[in-house]
């Protein structure tokens, strides 16, 4: 976690490499040749006023060819302080409007394409406040969590790179080695078992699934009380988890039972956590907000499918490949493709009454280990082993079932009911002809009519 109370200095331009896809050009320009951030120094803290309200290390933005200039020869209203991020924007226009003009600092050729740009409009309000809310995040900004302290701070350093720039460059060298060699798979190494840089994604999921690890579940897992049958799984079975607070508590974890819920609820959940994690760092929930900008646009880039092909790799991984499976590492057995290609609908219900008799013989005390593993047999480890292939085979024969129904289709697709066509019921018995219960005992008239 960050020290909130520690100082940082620096130095740096606004801009940003996704400038041009979100801002004006004339901001684009100004951000990139005429305006800086900086912090406050003990020199600069001399000659402000003792009422000012500024404090050491406090964040401003002025204009960049005013700053050459010494301390006391600068002119008054070339920097601003904004109160937070979010009044960036406005600061940034205020110096725009009532200085660059009379500023005899700015070289001739800047301020010469600074009027050549005004005549452009600039691009709709409330995405242009957000993008630069969310740049100045990347470079490191942030509000005093102090609410008595109005301004703005550096939590890292604005020079160093940021995650989104780590990322960036690791797929960056993943494309220039998959060029060289003539092939879609790369050897960069990523932070993550899950996820590699030459996967075909958007920069936003890739950086999201690097915070998160696979796990297994386990019985502090279970949540218990209504439907907890459709959300508990067997123990064992593969989850992932947040990389930053799975090892405090049991938030953060979540145990998919296919590739389409793990990219539709997952990685909604897994987003909306890292956004309130806080043992996550400020850095990278910086970068995933200002790299969810730029996803809008390469999602329109990869067209359809992208998204599901993308979390079947990720599913894949985690329950068939199983890399990352400690315990398949260590007995070095591995089954063969022959034997999961056998899998069938009765793996599934061994699966579930393997965890329904689970809970069973722990709650009737049949020879459990504290530990939650073995029967009291010695064959605790076989059992586990056991439980990873049955899962292991079960992955397999999902996704084998659910590629074969995208191409023909559900085997019984139900009925659809229209205004013109309605299913009837069966008959009832209104207005049937019925026939009375004779009574045996009672004898039947002759034929002669006596």
């Amino acid at each position: 976690m960050e020290d909130n109370d520690a100082v940082i200095h620096g130095c740096v331009p606004l801009a940003k490499g996704d400038d041009d896809h979100f801002i004006s050009e004339l901001q684009c320009f100004v951000r990139a040749n005429m305006m800086e951030i900086f912090t406050v120094k003990e020199d600069d803290m001399e000659l402000e006023d003792e009422d000012s309200g500024i404090i050491l290390g406090q964040v401003g933005i002025r204009c960049s060819a005013c700053a050459r200039l010494p301390e006391d020869e600068r002119p008054e209203g070339h920097a601003y302080f904004p109160k937070s991020i979010s009044a960036i924007h406005q600061n940034a226009s205020d110096l725009q409007r009532r200085h660059f003009m009379s500023c005899n600092e700015i070289p001739h050729d800047a301020k010469k394409s600074f009027q050549s740009l005004k005549g452009f409009a600039a691009k709709a309000e409330a995405e242009t406040q957000q993008y630069w809310i969310n740049s100045a995040r990347e470079l490191g900004l942030a509000n005093y969590e102090d609410s008595e302290r109005d301004g703005i701070r550096l939590f890292r350093d604005p020079t160093g790179p940021s995650p989104a720039d780590l990322a960036d460059k690791e797929r960056e060298q993943a494309q220039s080695q998959s060029k060289k060699k003539g092939s879609s798979s790369a050897s960069t190494k990523s932070k993550s078992i899950l996820v590699r840089p030459a996967d075909v994604t958007t920069d936003h999921t890739y950086l999201l699934m690097q915070q998160v690890r696979p796990c297994r579940f386990k019985n502090s897992d279970r949540r218990g009380g209504p439907g907890s049958r459709g959300r508990d799984r067997v123990l064992g079975f593969p989850g992932i988890a947040c990389r930053h607070c799975s090892s405090k508590n049991n938030f953060g974890r979540y145990f998919p039972f296919a590739s389409k819920s793990l990219g539709d609820n997952t990685a909604n959940q897994m987003q909306t956590h890292m956004t309130t994690c806080s043992r996550c760092p400020e850095k990278v929930k910086s970068s995933l907000a200002y790299l969810s900008h730029r996803a809008s646009l390469q999602k329109v880039e990869m067209g359809g499918g992208w998204k599901k092909a993308f979390y079947k790799f990720i599913w894949e991984r985690l329950h068939v490949e199983r890399a990352w499976s400690s315990t398949t590492t260590n007995t070095g057995k591995t089954k063969k493709k022959s034997q999961e290609n056998k899998m069938s609908m009765n793996m599934k219900n061994r699966i579930q009454n393997h965890a329904e008799s689970s809970d069973d013989d722990r709650g009737h005390g049949h020879g459990r280990s504290a530990n939650g593993h073995g029967h009291g047999h010695g064959h605790g480890g076989s059992d586990h082993e056991e439980v990873d292939e049955m899962v292991k085979a079960a992955a397999t024969w999902l996704t084998k079932r659910d590629a074969k129904m995208e191409v023909t289709g559900p085997a019984n697709p139900l009925p659809t009911r229209t205004k013109a066509n309605r299913g009837r019921g069966l008959p009832s018995g209104r207005g049937l002809p019925t026939r009375k219960r004779q009574n045996s005992s009672i004898s039947q008239p002759s034929a002669s009519g006596d």
